[in-house]
């Protein structure tokens, strides 16, 4: 199926031959591999590689996310962090990904917006220059709005980034917009967007399966297919069964479907 990717995260506990066979079955046109994995579930570079040379897919790579703060108010936990994604970056250029998605940082706490706004920037900077001599594409995701998140909204992409603003490429999260207005303003006026992360949310809960949720995917397929963008079913399921991968590829499968 054109542009549409899978995040691996929606099989957390399989194998990397597991993960490329469902590609295959589903028709999937790539995968987004988190680099968390490759650590916790002890995946391959080489093994990666040698899959991909028999499966050929497009590969995006997301960074490590879980735990990281390069805007920490703790600069050893800014270092720590800033050293994880770089371990990303090494990770996508290695195996060729098109891009690796980075997650922007947050507050420590709340009441001095500004200082941590300044050492986000520091961060992005480095993690900018990084990615060029890496020859990797930076893609930052644009976040939930829960307290002390610093780039939530299309003003804030713009008030963190400052004139790097036009140096990243940007993931929108239909599951971290707050309606469809949102995301429909995010299409029509932040350019630079790379790929979109397509789940649903109910409320408060994020990543739902695509029916399952506030937003109409029935509604929104038609826009979304129409931007010609990568699209990458997100979730999160950590049992051997996998039946939110398959529910949403089914739903995917329909979508697609009804537009004939």
């Amino acid at each position: 199926m054109k542009n549409i990717y899978f995040s691996s995260t929606l099989m957390w506990n399989a194998s990397l031959p597991e993960i490329f066979r469902a590609a295959r079955e589903f028709g999937a046109e790539g995968i987004e591999l988190w680099a968390q994995q490759f650590e916790s579930r002890g995946y391959g570079a080489d093994e990666c590689l040698e899959l991909l040379g028999r499966c050929p897919l497009r590969l995006f790579v997301h960074s490590k996310s879980w735990d990281l703060n390069f805007a920490s108010l703790n600069p050893r936990i800014r270092a720590a962090s800033l050293g994880e994604i770089k371990r990303s970056i090494d990770l996508a250029a290695r195996l060729r990904a098109a891009e690796v998605t980075v997650h922007p940082p947050r507050e420590s706490f709340r009441g001095d917006r500004p200082y941590f706004q300044q050492l986000a920037y520091e961060g992005l900077r480095e993690i900018l220059r990084y990615g060029r001599d890496s020859g990797v594409a930076v893609s930052l995701e644009i976040m939930e709005k829960i307290p002390k998140e610093l780039m939530t909204t299309r003003a804030s992409v713009q008030e963190l980034t400052r004139g790097l603003f036009r140096e990243f490429s940007y993931t929108v999260d239909t599951a971290h917009c707050s309606g469809e207005a949102e995301l429909l303003d995010f299409l029509r006026n932040l350019p630079g967007i790379s790929k979109l992360h397509i789940s649903n949310r109910r409320g408060q809960k994020y990543h739902t399966a695509l029916p399952d949720g506030d937003f109409s995917f029935q509604k929104l397929w038609p826009l979304l297919e129409s931007r010609n963008l990568p699209m990458v079913v997100e979730g999160f399921d950590s049992t051997n069964q996998y039946g939110m991968l398959q529910e949403n590829m089914n739903c995917i499968q329909k979508l697609k479907e009804c537009m004939k």
